[in-house]
């Protein structure tokens, strides 16, 4: 009896060893322990050092915090297979805020860590991206709700149903983050295409009850461009001149991935259907991805900084496509 407690203990610890590994450097374990179960440092410690045994429900909660398998413990961990996390988003069930807010949890996380910066391959326009002008994200969340979960009215009573001051307070916190964040972003001649056809194909099955609607996001969408094309030639975000690398790929772009790169825990987002990703924590899945991204960007043209001609030509060729669609709607 005293052998078998003895190896429940270890296990224990070795719970606790793997979480240390994804905490930043300037978090201590016993804190985030003492906070992550609501008790007191002493208990943590006597928890870290396998004199009191945590129960089923504090495993829980530790492995779903710090994205850790219970299966490692227990022997079914395959060395030729990932785990993913994904949350289904349904807007009957699962408010939409939610995904707001996992994906919010993600930028704070690496917000904390000195020297990370989040990596994107955008086959489409990223959410990022989208964080930056509100009226785009909502009529991205509605279009992801009538494609993938069939809503069946127009957008004008889908806003009604959304709880768009709990969206604008979320969205509003991750805009601050997320220009406060160094990143490298991937994107192709093609990335605007998909969002285009999306509001065209809206706007011709009768989706907006104000046909200036479309007019008013090919707008936002103009100034997004404009946004970008000045972050480029600063090499910086504005308002904090955070670090900002614009690459534009002449091959394609095959998925949205996005790295959320730190020293001791990167975490890999990928993206599904319009809006919702599968959250990968696999530390050999993320070193394959930055590989891949980062040879993705030597093969693409760096507009950042330099380029004044390749970045004027890439933007004014966006621009156009948006001017385009505009006439169309006019």
């Amino acid at each position: 009896m005293i052998m078998k407690n003895k190896e429940k203990n270890d296990v224990q610890v070795m719970l606790f060893e793997k979480i240390q590994k994804v905490l930043p450097n300037n978090y201590t374990l016993v804190d985030e322990i003492s906070e992550r179960l609501e008790i007191s440092a002493d208990a943590a410690y006597r928890r870290i050092r396998g004199d009191k045994r945590i129960d089923i429900d504090e495993t829980f909660a530790l492995c779903k915090q710090y994205g850790i398998s219970i299966d490692d413990f227990v022997g079914l961990a395959e060395k030729n297979q990932i785990r993913c996390f994904y949350m289904p988003l349904d807007l009957n069930d699962v408010n939409f805020i939610v995904y707001m807010n996992a994906l919010l949890t993600n930028l704070k996380d690496i917000r904390k860590a000195p020297g990370s910066e989040i990596i994107i391959s955008a086959s489409d326009i990223p959410a990022f991206s989208f964080s930056l002008f509100k009226d785009m994200a909502f009529f991205k969340v509605f279009s992801w709700s009538k494609s993938v979960y069939s809503f069946s009215g127009k957008y004008d009573e889908f806003i009604k149903g959304l709880d768009t001051d709990a969206f604008s307070k979320c969205h509003k916190e991750m805009v601050e983050i997320y220009q406060l964040t160094p990143s490298t972003e991937i994107w192709s001649a093609n990335t605007i295409d998909s969002f285009l056809k999306m509001l065209n194909y809206h706007y011709e099955t009768g989706s907006f009850c104000d046909n200036k609607f479309p007019v008013s996001i090919c707008e936002k969408l103009l100034e997004l461009m404009d946004t970008l094309q000045l972050w480029t030639e600063n090499g910086t975000k504005y308002p904090k001149d955070t670090p900002f690398k614009f690459y534009v790929s002449e091959t394609g772009i095959e998925n949205t991935f996005v790295l959320f790169k730190q020293k001791e825990k990167t975490k890999c987002a990928v993206k599904l259907f319009t809006i919702n990703n599968l959250i990968v924590s696999d530390s050999r899945f993320c070193e394959e991805m930055d590989k891949w991204l980062r040879n993705l960007s030597q093969q693409a043209t760096l507009i950042s900084g330099a380029s004044a001609r390749d970045r004027f030509k890439f933007f004014e060729a966006q621009k156009e496509k948006i001017r385009l669609l505009i006439d169309a709607f006019e």
